[in-house]
C-alpha cells in the first residue's frame, strides 16, 4: 500500500524518543501517515500487506484498523502484534510517530502491526467503557479478520496496551480470551487488577506467557496532565496476576518517566525477544 504523491518524499522519524539507540538500524523508520485522516496526501507507508483505515464490525459494534507491514517476510513464519491506544486513540488517527516504531519493531520480528481504533463513540473514544462489548469486538477481529485475512502463525500473538489500552488489557483480554495471547503482553502507563478471572487459566499459561507491567515513577496521578494514578494500577494488576499463579509477571517502575514519555519501542523489543527464548 505504498502511494507517493509526486515530489512528496518520505519522512524518517526518530524512534530514539521510544526507548531504541540512535545506532539502530530501526531507528529512523519511514513515517506512517494515515491518509484518509491527513488531507491532502495520498502517501502512507503502510507495506505490501498494509491496509489502513479497514472497517469491521461486530454484533452492532463498528470500529477501525490499520494493518502495517513493515516488511515482515511471508516465506517464514508471521507473527501479530495487537497495539491499544490510550484514551483518545491518538496511537490509531496519528500513526506518525509511535505506532511507526512500533510497527518497525515488530518487522524486525517478522511480525504485523495491527492498531485497532475503539468502537466506542462516547465523547473520547476509550476501551474501558463498554469494557465487555468493546472486547467482544476486539477478540472478534482478531479472529474472524486478521488471523482469517492474513498470513499470522496463531501461536505468535503478542499484545501491547498504553493507558487505557493497558486497561483493557489488564480488565479484558487477560482475564478472559487470553487463547489469543500467545507471545505474551505488556502493558504500559496502567492495567489495574480485575475482580477475578472470567476465565481460568491453563497450565501453560500459567508457567509460560510474559505479562509485564512497565510505568514512569512519575505516572501516579498527581498532574492535571495525567490524572490517572497509573503507579497504583499497575502494582495491583502485576500483583493479581502474580497471585493467580502466573509465573512470568514483571513489573518495572521506570525512574524519571511519567505517562507520556515511555519507551515503548524498546518495551515492546524486549518483550518479544523474552517471548521467543
Amino acid at each position: 500500500m505504498f502511494s507517493l504523491d509526486p515530489g512528496e518524499e518520505p519522512t524518517a522519524v526518530s524512534c530514539t524518543t521510544y526507548g531504541l539507540a540512535a545506532d539502530d538500524p530501526r531507528a529512523e523508520p519511514t513515517q506512517i501517515i494515515d491518509a484518509s485522516f491527513r488531507a491532502g496526501s495520498t502517501y502512507s507507508a503502510a507495506g505490501e500487506l498494509g491496509e489502513m483505515a479497514q472497517t469491521f464490525t461486530h454484533n452492532g459494534l463498528t470500529g477501525q484498523y490499520h494493518v502495517i507491514d513493515g516488511g515482515v517476510n511471508t516465506n517464514k513464519p508471521v507473527g501479530l502484534v495487537m497495539h491499544l491506544h490510550g484514551d483518545g486513540a491518538r496511537e490509531y488517527h496519528d500513526p506518525s510517530g509511535r505506532t511507526t516504531c512500533l510497527a518497525a519493531v515488530a518487522a524486525s520480528h517478522n511480525a504485523l502491526l495491527v492498531v485497532p481504533r475503539t468502537p466506542d463513540r462516547a465523547q473520547e473514544p476509550t476501551w474501558w467503557e463498554n469494557l465487555k462489548g468493546n472486547r467482544d469486538w476486539l477478540t472478534s477481529l482478531v479472529k474472524d479478520r486478521i488471523l482469517q485475512d492474513y498470513p499470522v502463525d496463531r501461536n505468535r500473538i503478542t499484545w501491547m496496551g498504553y493507558s487505557g489500552g493497558a486497561e483493557m488489557l489488564s480488565y479484558g483480554i487477560l482475564a478472559g480470551p487470553r487463547d489469543l495471547v500467545t507471545q505474551g503482553a505488556a502493558l504500559v502507563g496502567g492495567g489495574g487488577a480485575p475482580e477475578t478471572l472470567d476465565k481460568a487459566a491453563t497450565e501453560s499459561q500459567l508457567e509460560n506467557m510474559p505479562l509485564w507491567w512497565v510505568t514512569g515513577e512519575e505516572d501516579d496521578g498527581s498532574t492535571k496532565s495525567a490524572p490517572f494514578d497509573a503507579v497504583s494500577a499497575a502494582v495491583t494488576g502485576a500483583d493479581f496476576y502474580d497471585d493467580e499463579g502466573f509465573e512470568q509477571v514483571d513489573l518495572e517502575i521506570l525512574d524519571g518517566h511519567d505517562h507520556y514519555d515511555m519507551p515503548d519501542a524498546r518495551i515492546l523489543d524486549d518483550l518479544m525477544k523474552a517471548a521467543r527464548g
